[in-house]
């Protein structure tokens, strides 16, 4: 059974006229005919009753008549969603983004993605930076926004930067630091820390985000570690110890009374958040995300360049 052969049965059932039925396919009624007969064997039923006067369907034949229209119709669509898919206008997309980049670039990349490509269905996905590429490694996400570190190893992937944020020192409001405007890394080197959790995962360690205080001239007396900021932030609340987020991640403890969050002094004291897809990835609807990224990064730099001050 063919589309062709679903085609032809629809035309001849409308006309009732085989004759009619094949110059309107610009092929012969004895082709029509034939057509008709093999789709009658396949089915094992009669489509059609025919005598000299007339032709007319079968009961069997009207039943068919409707599902050989919606076989055509699901057919087009499907051929439809196929096309588009190949253009990236159609398909599904795995997001996955680092807490707190939702407030800012995440949240408008989504909307105008959506507005202006509505038949992709995405799904997001906030999780630890560490995890954002293990998941994008092992192709469960399609793309992520998530730190990039200056030194950062990811040569399996792509990446283009969105946005920086400088690094912030979180300290007790009880800390004799703690009125400070600004601190250098170096001025922490006797502090306990608390710093971002490093993965078992043997696919991590590839990943592990380099600390710059080797730079600063002294290693760092890590006391603890996790993959919550909460559990973090809550531990230096209690005098325990002293942590570095960035300014994205701070944001939500800044109506705190007992933690400060303090910038850190020096040209490379901030990280990147960055898009960040596999290179071999062939889902169109990815890189029509990235236009559509590259798009409101453009909108908004011309609407910074328009507010500027002018010397």
């Amino acid at each position: 059974m063919t589309m062709n052969q679903l085609q032809y049965f629809i035309t001849a059932a409308k006309c009732l006229n085989f004759t009619e039925a094949g110059k309107q396919h610009f092929i012969s009624q004895t082709a029509i005919t034939q057509h008709i007969q093999s789709l009658e064997e396949q089915l094992g039923v009669k489509l059609f009753n025919r005598d000299k006067r007339k032709v007319e369907l079968t009961p069997a034949g009207e039943v068919f008549l409707e599902e050989a229209k919606a076989i055509l119709e699901r057919t087009r669509i499907a051929i439809d969603k196929t096309e588009r898919a190949a253009r990236g206008e159609e398909g599904f997309l795995n997001i996955g983004y680092v807490r707190g980049s939702e407030h800012s670039c995440v949240r408008d990349f989504v909307n105008a993605y959506h507005a202006g490509y509505p038949s992709i269905r995405f799904n997001l996905f906030r999780k630890p930076h560490l995890d954002l590429l293990l998941q994008l490694e092992r192709k469960k996400l399609d793309i992520v926004f998530n730190i990039c570190y200056s030194d950062s190893e990811i040569g399996e992937f792509e990446k283009k930067e969105i946005r920086k944020y400088p690094l912030c020192a979180v300290l007790p409001a009880s800390h004799p630091y703690a009125r400070l405007s600004s601190i250098r890394r170096y001025d922490l080197r006797n502090e306990q820390f608390f710093l971002t959790k490093y993965y078992e995962d043997v696919l991590a360690r590839r990943y592990e985000i380099p600390e710059n205080f080797a730079e600063s001239r002294f290693i760092p007396k890590i006391v603890g570690t996790s993959a919550d900021l909460e559990t973090i932030i809550l531990l230096v609340s209690a005098g325990i110890g002293i942590s570095i987020m960035p300014e994205y991640a701070v944001q939500y403890f800044t109506k705190m009374d007992d933690v400060v969050f303090i910038p850190l002094e020096g040209p490379y004291e901030y990280i990147s958040i960055s898009a960040i897809w596999r290179k071999d990835d062939d889902n169109p609807a990815v890189h029509k995300f990235l236009e559509v990224v590259d798009q409101v990064n453009a909108r908004q730099l011309e609407k910074q360049a328009q507010v500027a001050p002018v010397n």
